[in-house]
């Protein structure tokens, strides 16, 4: 068994499995003579993540009085990197494909990945978050760490979830028990050696101890309650059907009022519908 969660992700085939064009639209967003036309020619040149990327910033999450036709008009209005986490948000359903469906059902899985982004979306947006793409890419990315335990140690991994069934325990306690970390963990390992920014990877790293994350609280607070009410609207689902406790700290570092639930809870709905179009048309 390896010792750490960097140990634990070598040899996976998801190390070099982020497309190609993510980093193409890094590179060019870090060149400070590019401009939005080459940021929009690379983006343009993958027809169906256009087509993904325009129905986005067409739909209700922006709420933009008129249609925005092309990539170039999407990046002036909502920036270049936030529509690069858009764009990572909607290539990574592609870098994990080919696990075996009787252990995990992976169309849930992903739909339970899109519940939990479009969740954060929406309590970022009420908290007034500068960067709502961010905490939805944060929210798709979330449990990839147990996708990585599955395929690196595909034992290891049905024996976490037996256990949590036959003692009905939440997944991740019995992943601490068993690895010594959680699939946070594993996840924030991954995205840090895809050399994504650290924020991402911290905050998926302690989404399940919300409390630990204080360089980054609000963002990770922000995940927490977002995977919380994705599994308690069962929208979806990781692989485990317990439901966190949510902590009132988490709450508080929000600095949202619990009465606010039935509004978030709402909002969600229909942003997640909305969302399972673009993603699932059929």
């Amino acid at each position: 068994m390896s010792n750490s969660p960097q140990d634990f992700i070598k040899g996976s085939v998801r190390l070099s499995s982020l497309p190609e064009i993510y980093f193409k639209i890094n590179d060019v967003i870090n060149d400070p003579e590019s401009s939005f036309g080459d940021v929009a020619e690379i983006i343009c040149n993958d027809v169906s993540l256009s087509v993904r990327l325009l129905k986005i910033v067409n739909s209700s999450f922006y709420n933009f009085p008129s249609e925005i036709e092309t990539i170039s008009h999407a990046i002036s209005i909502v920036g270049t990197k936030q529509l690069r986490d858009l764009a990572l948000a909607t290539m990574v359903l592609t870098a994990f494909k080919g696990f075996p469906e009787d252990f995990v059902d992976m169309n849930s899985f992903w739909r339970h990945s899109v519940a939990c982004g479009v969740s954060s979306w929406v309590i970022a947006i009420n908290c007034r978050e500068n960067n709502p793409e961010r905490h939805y890419l944060t929210g798709m990315l979330h449990d990839v760490g147990r996708l990585i335990i599955l395929e690196n140690h595909p034992e290891v991994a049905r024996e976490i979830m037996e256990r949590g069934q036959s003692e009905n325990r939440i997944v991740f306690e019995v992943e601490r028990e068993v690895l010594g970390f959680d699939h946070g963990a594993v996840g924030a390992a991954l995205l840090t050696s895809w050399k994504l920014p650290p924020t991402l990877s911290e905050v998926i790293k302690n989404h399940h101890a919300p409390l630990e994350g204080t360089e980054y609280a609000i963002e990770t607070a922000i995940l927490n309650l977002a995977d919380v009410l994705a599994k308690s609207m069962e929208l979806g689902s990781s692989g485990d059907p317990l439901i966190p406790t949510l902590q009132d700290e988490v709450w508080e570092n929000i600095g949202m009022d619990v009465n606010s639930l039935t509004f978030l809870w709402q909002q969600i709905e229909n942003q997640y519908s909305e969302t399972m179009e673009i993603f699932f048309p059929d």
